[in-house]
């Protein structure tokens, strides 16, 4: 992902929950729009052979791609894109975000790209969807991206001009991004790459989330009365239909940096992804998303860490975009006092409680549903137990076998028999 300054370490889960599964079938990369041409299926004979990564047996079977400097002369053949780079043949893994396009020859184990060709297109200026010439002579600008050649991440050289490029970038689709390019840059080993793509689409931090996400529920957390520096936790707990359930959580402090330079967690569980942008602990607030979701009921949770929730039940349906925005206000909480059964012993547990119709929550769901929005376990101590610093809304109380719900007010302490009814 791009950005000035390290990703925060993702929140852990908890031991007691099933995980859903992370396993994916992969799924065939979504045909080229009506403007490009399709890209050659793996079974194909008429393709071009493709060689592994470096693989310059393989290469030599293919046409080799003649190096051009005159855009008006570039063909980019109907094969996968290959070439050399700084001296090296490569068939490159490729990837989009939306203000780069990146070729890279990359080995497993290594902790940057042997070699990679990154072309910047221009702060501001639509990249995708459209097409883009650039010819030897053309200066830096709107129409002429930037381009960087890199050898173990170190530049060999820079290209604000002088290189020719002839580039075809379908909408982004399904996460990928169909393409087609022909690029020659000038420097002493002549790289130069040509032929179509399918790469893969990396959503900026500061981008939200779009309609090849859903389903995903998405939103901003407003935080007052607490100290600038209180950390914000978002988190959900799912409920799907296969009975699988998962909790998510990630945590972060306010940053006060503008956001495209702020740091940012994000937890990629593919194919699910949740991510959580800071509040600069003034006027913006935090921002929040889990995309991708499988279709189920979901509780979404946000709290100050040491302090009170909030929280909202909700069903995400399988093409949903949900917005839920909350406002979380540290200075409003209230109290529960708990009487227990004469001898009763052990620990108190609440969570938010769902609509009435709704069937009760195992046991142990429950335990761990309190224990992610709540973050309290109370002891009975000589038939009662007491909770601070609550949230207001409506709370299930579980001791044992027992079930009660109750109404929690700020600023005021709400009471609770947890005394079986007489038969």
């Amino acid at each position: 992902m791009t950005t000035s300054r390290m990703m925060l370490g993702v929140a852990t889960g908890f031991a007691l929950v099933l995980a859903i599964g992370c396993g994916s079938k992969p799924e065939p990369a979504p045909a080229p729009s009506s403007a490009l041409e399709p890209d050659p299926k793996p079974n194909d004979s008429s393709a071009a052979p493709v060689a592994p990564l470096g693989g310059k047996e393989a290469q030599a079977q293919a046409p080799k791609i003649p190096w051009e400097l005159d855009a008006d002369k570039q063909v980019a053949p109907a094969a996968p894109v290959r070439g050399i780079i700084a001296g090296v043949d490569v068939t490159p893994e490729v990837s989009v975000t939306s203000d780069e396009l990146a070729f890279r020859l990359t080995k497993p184990g290594a902790p940057m790209p042997e070699r990679s060709v990154s072309i910047k297109f221009p702060a501001g200026q639509q990249s995708l969807g459209r097409n883009w010439k650039v010819k030897g002579g053309d200066e830096p600008g709107p129409k002429v991206p930037e381009v960087w050649l890199e050898v173990q991440g170190q530049p060999i050289h820079l290209h604000p001009s002088g290189y020719a490029m002839t580039l075809e970038l379908g909408a982004r689709k399904d996460g990928k991004v169909n393409g087609k390019i022909y690029i020659s840059l000038p420097d002493k080993d002549q790289t130069v790459l040509a032929g179509t793509f399918a790469a893969d689409y990396t959503r900026l931090h500061t981008e939200k989330p779009g309609s090849d996400e859903v389903p995903y529920v998405a939103g901003e957390v407003t935080v007052v009365g607490a100290p600038a520096s209180a950390e914000l936790r978002v988190a959900y707990a799912a409920f799907l239909p296969t009975g699988p359930v998962a909790f998510k959580e990630l945590q972060l402090a306010p940053d006060p940096l503008p956001i495209e330079q702020a740091r940012w967690t994000s937890d990629n569980e593919k194919p699910r992804s949740s991510t959580l942008l800071p509040g600069d602990g003034k006027a913006r607030p935090f921002r929040y998303e889990h995309a991708k979701l499988p279709p189920g009921r979901y509780l979404l949770s946000a709290a100050i860490a040491g302090g009170p929730a909030v929280w909202k039940w909700v069903d995400v349906a399988a093409n949903g975009a949900l917005t839920e925005n909350f406002t979380l206000d540290a200075s409003k909480t209230g109290g529960l006092e708990i009487t227990a059964p004469q001898g009763a012993t052990g620990k108190v547990f609440l969570a938010p409680a769902d609509e009435p119709n709704r069937p009760a929550l195992d046991s142990r769901l429950f335990e761990g549903i309190s224990i992610q929005v709540v973050r309290t376990e109370v002891e009975v101590i000589s038939g009662k137990a007491i909770v601070k610093n609550l949230g207001p809304g409506r709370y299930e109380v579980r001791l044992g076998d027992e079930r009660r719900f109750v109404d929690v007010v700020a600023g005021k302490t709400a009471e609770v028999n947890m005394t079986p009814p007489k038969k």
